[in-house]
Formats: C-alpha cells, structure tokens, sequence
C-alpha cells in the first residue's frame, strides 16, 4: 500500500498515479457534497494561488495533474503527522526542510492537509489525534491567517479494500474520518468529506477510478478539487 520512492516513480510514470513529491476563519465546519458540472468548469478556470497542500502521497495527483493551479504541494511519500516534523519532500528545489516547515515565512490564504491515511495501521488512536492537533498548530504559527482543511481520505477500490494492507480498508478510513472531522471540531479547522465525494453507490472508490486502486485518476482527482473549492468558497461566505 505504501509504495517505495523508486517503485513510486516508476507508477508515477507509467500509470500517471502513485506518489512523489514536489513544491509546486469558519471553526469545526463540516463542508461536503458532489458540485455540479458548472463547478467543474469554474475548477479549470480557477487561480489557486495562495493555497499549500501538505501531506501525503494523495498530493502527487493533484501535482501530475496541475489540479490546482498556482497551488503549491509540499508532500512525500508514507508521511504521516509524526513524520511531518521529521521528513523532507523527495523532489522540488529544497529537499532537506521537513515537510511541515516548508510553511515557514509563506503567507498562504488556505492550507489544506492531507494525513490520515499512512495512519490507519496506527493502534494509538489518540497519538493520531495530538499528532494532527500539532501539525495544525505548527502551521497557524507559521501562516496565522490562514484558513485550515483538514481533506478526509477518499475510499479505496473494492479490490483494495477487501486486500487490506496496512489495515487500510473503507471501513478503517471511515472510522478515521470520524477521527479527523472530530480533530477539525476541536481545532478549529475545516473538514472536507472528500470519501463522500468519491465513493461510489457501494461506498467504495469505482473500480476505474485508480490503477492502483487508491490513488485517484485526473477525473477523480478534479471531483476531489470540486469539493475543497466547494469547501474553501463556503467558508469565505460564512
């Protein structure tokens, strides 16, 4: 499930999936749903500028797509909340700043993480939950006025779900999405349902939605940029 860098990059260039990593206030709100067709116009249009993404591999999807346009990526392979601290990104022009303190002296607008799912073989649950309340703090000292999303985990395929490596599972990632709502609650950040998003009428990522049946394909990968612009222009109307 979580794939080595060199494993990662040979995915990356084959399937245009898989993981990689390069640079490129509403409290406890919950904002989800699936936009329309004229959202996705408004999507390709879109300048999103002033917005970090910071986390995992699912980032290197919306970096090989350019799904955000003017967005900056900061994400490696297998991070998680500890690892945020400690792990520079793989690729990019600085790759020895750990990841988190990429933040450091940028003035971003929105910063939306990506964590939970190198998380869900983790038996402390709790340790998940200070861990994540950490990273969001480290990035409200870093960038004090921006808005945080805190992006749910999309599902997995059927296939992968019932493989279960690393106890990753829909029923795991459900769990550790209620996790990560609650976590946004009480840090006063914005969750984003992105499961709901992309899941199927079976609760699961469509079996053509991802090679690997994991990370998202470019169409998928736009539906999950519909519900953070959802998510970001809500919040800026609140």
């Amino acid at each position: 499930m979580k794939p080595q860098p060199m494993v990662a990059g040979l995915l990356l260039a084959l399937l245009l999936t898989g993981c990689g990593g390069q640079e490129r206030s509403v409290e406890g709100t919950e904002l989800s749903g699936t936009p329309t067709e004229q959202t996705q116009s408004a999507v390709q249009q879109s300048d999103f500028t002033g917005t970090a993404l910071v986390g995992n591999s699912y980032i290197d999807s919306f970096s090989i797509y350019d799904a955000m346009p003017g967005a900056a990526y900061y994400y490696r392979v297998g991070l998680n909340v500890n690892t945020a601290f400690t792990e520079p990104m793989l690729l990019g022009d600085d790759t020895e700043t750990p990841v988190i303190d990429l933040l450091q002296g940028k003035s971003f607008d929105h910063i939306i993480f990506f964590f939970g799912e190198n998380e869900l073989g983790w038996v402390n649950r709790d340790a998940f939950k200070e861990e994540y309340a950490k990273v969001i703090d480290t990035a409200r000292g870093y960038c004090p006025d921006a808005t945080i999303y805190l992006s749910a985990i999309p599902p997995v395929s059927a296939e992968a779900s019932e493989k279960n490596e690393d106890n990753t599972n829909n029923a795991s990632i459900q769990a550790c999405n209620e996790e990560i709502r609650q976590i946004a609650e009480e840090n006063g950040a914005v969750y984003v349902d992105a499961f709901s998003a992309l899941a199927g009428p079976d609760g699961c990522l469509p079996a053509d939605a991802a090679a690997d049946g994991v990370h998202p394909s470019k169409e998928y990968t736009e539906k999950w940029v519909q519900v953070l612009q959802e998510s970001m222009k809500e919040t800026a109307e609140a």
